[in-house]
């Protein structure tokens, strides 16, 4: 199951990953609350929400032994439903924050309120360029204005809820409790999970692997879906009895 995260669609931020690993595992895409094809209920929202949603879609397709494979907050959501559910076989996170620091949870609170006011068309340019790779940028400048355009479609309200939801995530409690191997994945440029952020939450799981992408930010499904197709494939391969 391939979990997005905040501003983007499964069809957007996935795009390539679904097929390259169709061929060897059952691939499940879903868009989150507020975004692409799903419903856009009222805020606020809740972490319990989006965990919510995804056992839904889990149940609705009796899918025994899910493979979680979440990017950015979808990573989050990923590992907050491992801790809940020893079910899961396997869990991917692909620049998944387990909490922010201060700056980040209120740098997220003022976007929140600026969506509000003004609408998408503030954040979407400024949170792309931090986003992604400033290689990347300069050699696909196409790929910036596609990912700026891509935040910039965004329904304001969701967003904005989904903001306050990250801002208030704490998963650090509940790590311990996951059994499932974790893939923790991040470019080294990652402004969101950087190094030392990966480092602590790698300490608190119990079965854990760890793969830094050199000169990458914080979007790999959008920078080097290459890379992670195949970190993903090879730590699928490795759990038994996987339903992904």
């Amino acid at each position: 199951m391939l979990i997005h995260g905040l501003g983007g669609t499964s069809a957007g931020i996935w795009r390539r990953l679904p097929d390259d690993l169709a061929d060897e595992f059952t691939v499940v895409t879903f868009d989150l609350r507020g975004t692409g094809g799903s419903a856009r209920p009222p805020g606020p929202y809740s972490l319990d929400d989006f965990v919510g949603d995804l056992d839904a879609v889990v149940r609705s397709l009796a899918l025994e032994r899910p493979a979680l494979v979440g990017h950015s907050f979808g990573g989050s959501i990923a590992l907050a439903y491992a801790a809940r559910h020893p079910e899961v076989a396997a869990v991917v996170t692909a620049g998944g924050p387990v909490v922010l620091p201060e700056a980040g949870r209120q740098a997220l609170r003022e976007r929140a309120e600026t969506v509000e006011a003004a609408g998408m068309g503030p954040v979407a340019e400024p949170v792309a360029t931090n986003a992604l790779a400033p290689s990347f940028r300069e050699a696909h400048p196409d790929e910036l204005r596609a990912y700026a355009s891509l935040l910039g479609a965004n329904d304001p309200a969701a967003y904005a809820a989904t903001c306050r939801v990250i801002a208030e995530v704490d998963l650090r409690p509940e790590l311990a409790r996951i059994a499932a191997p974790v893939l923790l994945i991040a470019g080294d440029g990652d402004g969101v999970t950087p190094p030392a952020a990966v480092d602590e939450i790698a300490a608190a799981l119990r079965d854990v692997r760890r793969v830094e992408v050199p000169d990458a930010g914080h979007v790999l499904p959008w920078e080097r879906p290459e890379v992670l197709r195949e970190e993903v494939r090879a730590f699928l391969r490795t759990t038994a009895s996987v339903t992904a």
